[in-house]
This record gives structure tokens, sequence and C-alpha cells, in this order.
């Protein structure tokens, strides 16, 4: 099959059509740049919007998430809080302190005989916040057994005591105890209101 291309009399009689289509092709052209370029940056724009939308989107589930995680650590944090303050003794004098603290892990009723505390001293207290960390110091006359009644309580007791230091001396006697047990005590107390 072969193209006849129209000869230049016909190009003559249809110019008029040819430039109406020429000018309808420019027309169309001019438009695709104008108008729908400028839709298509408008897309691309848009685009991007929703993109940097969806990351902060992310974003925000990942500290909902962390949220989460961290409310979960102050709870279990404030249940610690809780049980901590439980053991906190409850009095303002660090020598009502020492004192209750002497009655407490002396062997006084029965074993009087296995832990003797001669003295105890308040050395030295912190404050932290809402609690005050007390120092004491306990000078007792003691044997092995009476030692351990003594650490035994220590361990046991319900105020928030910790043993810092710990010195043993062995005497020699015949009878009674041959212990002499410097011991010094951490404990924690409420810090109380001042009047």
């Amino acid at each position: 099959m072969k193209i006849q291309w129209p000869s230049l009399a016909q190009t003559k009689k249809y110019r008029k059509t040819i430039m109406a289509c020429a000018i309808l092709v420019l027309a169309l052209l001019a438009l695709k740049i104008a108008w729908l370029d400028q839709v298509i940056g408008q897309n691309e724009i848009i685009e991007a919007k929703i993109k940097q939308q969806e990351e902060l989107v992310h974003k925000y589930e990942q500290k909902l998430k962390q949220s989460g995680e961290i409310r979960q650590n102050l709870e279990k944090q404030e249940q610690e809080l809780k049980e901590m303050q439980k053991r906190l003794f409850r009095g303002t004098d660090p020598y009502q302190l020492a004192a209750s603290l002497g009655d407490l892990l002396s062997s006084k009723g029965g074993d009087g005989q296995k832990l003797d505390i001669k003295t105890y001293q308040v050395l030295a207290s912190k404050e932290y916040g809402l609690y005050s960390e007390v120092h004491l110091r306990f000078n007792l006359m003691t044997n092995v057994d009476g030692l351990y009644y003594f650490l035994d309580r220590v361990r046991n007791s319900e105020f928030a005591i910790l043993v810092q230091e710990i010195n043993i001396q062995k005497i020699q006697r015949n009878r009674g105890p041959d212990l002499v047990v410097n011991v010094i005590l951490a404990a924690l107390m409420e810090k109380g209101e001042k009047t």
C-alpha cells in the first residue's frame, strides 16, 4: 500500500482547515503546559505533604508506645516506692529511731545473755527529699549466737536497715560474751515536719 501525499493545490484548498488544526494542536499543547503541569505540580506537593504527615503519624505512634512503656515503668516505681515507704521508720527524731532499733535488735526477754547492747550513738543523717538516711553505731557484747541473732534481726526487720560497717573483736573470757562488736547501721526514716 502506497501513501499518497496531497498535492500543493489540495493543500492550498484545505489551508484554513490545516491551520485550524495546527492552532487547535498548539492550544491543546499550551493547555497541557499551563494547566496540566500545574495540576501535576500540585499533585506532587500534595503527595509530599501526605508523606510528611505519614512520617509525623509514625513518630507520634512511636511516642505513644514510649509513653506506654514510661507509664508502666512509673507505675512499677510507684509500687516500689510504696513498699519502701512501708519500711520507713515513722518518727522525726534520729535518737528515737536509735532507741527503737536498740529495743528491736536486743535480745531482752529470755536471751539476754546472748546479746548486750552497751551503747548506741547517732552518727549522721542525710536528707533525701521525703526521707532521711540515719547512720547509727551500736556497741555490743555477745557471742557467736548473739551476733547471728542480731544480724538476723537486722535482715528481717520491718524497717529499711543496712549494715554499713561491722568490726568484731574476740576477747578471752571463761564465761559470758566473748565478742565485742561495733556495728554501723544505716536506716531510713520519714522526714518529719518541723514545727
